[in-house]
């Protein structure tokens, strides 16, 4: 939902001061997250997203104090089910306060299946066109996308897309888009 909504909030300049979320999780992925250690991990992951997609430090009258938290309960009787609340504090014009609400409830294994099978036929595609190493152009599908050294992952699922599909116009030596306006006017 992050990855999602952020990039929009950025794009309309509004201003967030806090986004709390939390999830609801009964299956195997909430029994590992139940132990702090393994739930560690997974909160660095996640409060890094809303960092790399905002980048406080450009526009910290918007961002800088955004206040982040993130938890994960486990719940045994919700099996594959996963419930997911977020609570985004933001501003709009005029510094005004507003709230936005999310209430996602899902099958992790619904979400998941396509992927896995994207990413199976992708990566053996890569394979074939002698690609190798981080797959940058895969972040798309991916919650902790990898980048090569030197530069940041790409949170924003938008430009995730775009480079996704770029990659597979370029492999299919078709023309890339620039989205300039420019290159489909003249027709």
């Amino acid at each position: 939902m992050k990855t999602v909504i952020a990039p929009g909030l950025k794009a309309r300049a509004l201003g967030v001061d806090g986004w709390f979320s939390t999830n609801i999780l009964g299956n195997r992925d909430g029994a590992v997250l139940d132990d702090p250690d393994n739930f560690k991990t997974k909160e660095v992951s996640k409060l890094s997203v809303l960092e790399d997609i905002f980048e406080p430090e450009s526009q910290p009258e918007l961002y800088k104090d955004m206040y982040h938290k993130v938890r994960i309960n486990y719940y045994p009787p919700r099996g594959d089910n996963k419930e997911s609340w977020d609570n985004i504090d933001i501003r709009g014009w005029l510094d005004y306060p507003m709230q936005i609400k999310v209430n996602f409830l899902c099958r992790d294994s619904i979400l998941a299946a396509p992927i896995v099978l994207d990413l199976a036929l992708f990566l053996d595609l890569a394979k074939r066109a002698g690609m190798f190493g981080i797959q940058e152009w895969l972040s798309f599908y991916l919650k902790s996308p990898q980048a090569p050294q030197g530069l940041h992952p790409i949170h924003d699922i938008f430009k995730q897309l775009n480079k996704l599909e770029n990659t597979l116009r370029f492999m299919a030596g078709e023309e890339l888009i620039t989205n300039l306006g420019l290159d489909y006017n003249d027709k």
